[in-house]
């Protein structure tokens, strides 16, 4: 069985982290002694910057974009068409 970080809660609401078999739920919370509960976790997931899914990524593609357009076009201008 593989070993992996988990959260864990107590009945006092102390949170914290510990290193567990994938397979475990509950552990001994270090604080209090009370018997904490494991805590379902977000996923962490990549969104696509391309599709609008994540703006803040989609933003900034889009001004890299914008500048490298602005330098093509000024290249463009100044040697002819790459055609």
């Amino acid at each position: 069985m593989s070993r992996i970080m988990l959260d864990f809660r107590c009945p006092n609401g102390h949170v914290g982290e510990d290193f567990v078999d994938s397979a475990a739920q509950t552990v001994v919370c270090p604080r209090c002694g009370a018997t904490a509960t494991r805590l379902i976790a977000a996923p962490r997931i990549a969104l696509d910057g391309i599709s609008g899914d994540f703006p803040s990524a989609s933003d900034a593609w889009e001004k890299r974009r914008e500048s490298h357009m602005r330098k093509e076009k000024r290249n463009q201008e100044r040697h002819g068409t790459y055609d």
